[in-house]
């Protein structure tokens, strides 16, 4: 899977972890993830639901996110901000979250 280690590691995530959360072995979250296997279509989507990016930006179709809700697209600035969340340490997201509904 071409962005699987990507969106991973931007959660913060071990394959151990992801592998748990999308309810496979490791082994088999390490194969999507080195391409020696593909997830099937319902895992794919799954995939996708959890990252909260396209199905068609998860497999490299695309370079845009997609959608995030059916009917609402996500813009290049609010990517960014989602990119950069997703890499703060988790203890610094609530601070963060914080932030920015006393700016907003």
């Amino acid at each position: 899977m071409i962005r699987l280690f990507e969106l991973r590691t931007e959660k913060g995530l071990s394959q151990r972890e992801a592998a748990r959360i999308m309810n496979v072995s490791q082994g088999t979250y390490n194969n999507w993830e080195n391409g020696k296997t593909q997830p099937s279509i319902e895992q794919l989507i799954a995939l996708a639901a959890f990252f909260s990016v396209s199905v068609d930006y998860l497999i490299g179709n695309t370079d845009e996110y997609g959608t995030v809700r059916a009917g609402e697209s996500i813009s290049s600035e609010e990517r960014e901000i989602l990119k950069l969340f997703r890499a703060l340490p988790e203890a610094s997201k609530a601070p963060f979250m914080e932030f920015l509904k006393k700016i907003q």
